[in-house]
């Protein structure tokens, strides 16, 4: 039976005086920073609204999604990562016009703005953190001064780089990016050399790597960055805080999404939207997160910078 008909079938089979109210569906992957997001936002939720979580997995396709949909009737979707993102899309283009979407709130999700601008009655949060947020807050750390900050970016996330590079000029930051192309294909090589260039030629005071997959793959990783990077002698800023750990010898300081925080702000979203009656104002609107992390690889930073000791107290981890 094509999807078109099956999902008004199953709708009635749900029956219409089934209990649906403020039932919320959430669609995510796999790891521990989905499951705190998942735990805080039942929490701050609380008992009256029922949440089911599902996770996506090797059975999870449009067809098991929508069928989950139809039974459940939920009043709102919380998609959490690029793929459930993506599943929910097909969910919506199988449908077409057959019943409305439920409204969905997608976050920890690379880009989240271009990845919901397909979707219809769709909101987010942001999972990057905003490069002056970054910049200014390394500022406050360390005596050295923070004027010029390198970034290497292929063109589909140079919007981004350029909107970052428009709030950094209110703080006299001026962001400095190394282009590579997609069809590159030795993009190891393409990092170093842009890592050698914003050292030597731009003569840059940081170096801000994005949270981007393209350029953040174990081959890359380790053929690109991390030879790259023992010549810098710079403060490396990024996003994700396994590249500050003690053992890593890649970034200096992280700041991140909280991922608790991230729960209680999408609950916040869910709780406006009931005062709403489940309608979106504004379709594509997205949030920057409200709640972050600050971690500092202290023993990184002295070899490349004077932290100042006072400064430590802003920072919510400090690796020493």
């Amino acid at each position: 039976m094509e999807m078109k008909r099956l999902l008004p079938a199953l709708l009635l089979v749900a029956g219409v005086s089934a209990r649906a109210a403020d039932r919320i569906l959430i669609l995510r992957a796999e790891g521990v920073n989905f499951q705190e997001t998942t735990r805080s936002l039942e929490h701050e939720l609380g008992p009256e609204f029922q949440c089911e979580d599902r996770v996506l997995g090797s059975g999870m396709d449009a067809g098991v999604l929508s069928v989950a949909i139809a039974k459940s009737r939920p009043k709102a979707l919380v998609l959490m990562d690029n793929d459930a993102i993506k599943l929910y899309a097909e969910v919506q283009k199988q449908w077409r016009d057959s019943v409305p979407y439920p409204p969905s709130i997608s976050l920890m999700a690379i880009r989240v703005d271009k990845a919901i601008s397909g979707l219809q009655r769709a909101t987010g949060i942001f999972y990057e953190v905003p490069g002056v947020t970054i910049l200014v807050n390394l500022r406050s750390l360390v005596s050295e001064p923070v004027r010029r900050v390198g970034v290497i970016v292929r063109p589909s996330m140079e919007d981004f780089v350029r909107e970052s590079a428009k709030w950094c000029k209110y703080e006299n930051i001026e962001l400095i990016p190394f282009s590579v192309p997609e069809d590159r294909k030795d993009v190891a090589r393409a990092v170093r050399q842009g890592v050698r260039r914003l050292r030597d030629q731009e003569q840059v005071d940081a170096l801000w790597i994005l949270n981007d997959n393209f350029f953040l793959t174990p081959e890359i990783i380790s053929g690109g960055w991390l030879p790259a990077l023992e010549r810098f002698r710079k403060p490396v800023l990024v996003g994700v805080e396994n590249f500050v750990t003690a053992r890593s010898r890649f970034g200096t300081f992280a700041i991140l999404p909280d991922h608790y925080g991230l729960g209680v702000q999408a609950a916040g979203m869910i709780l406006r939207l009931k005062e709403e009656e489940w309608e979106l104002d504004g379709t594509g609107k997205v949030e920057q997160p409200l709640a972050v992390l600050k971690i500092l690889n202290l023993e990184q930073a002295r070899k490349s910078v004077h932290v100042k000791e006072a400064g430590l107290v802003e920072v919510d981890k400090v690796i020493r």
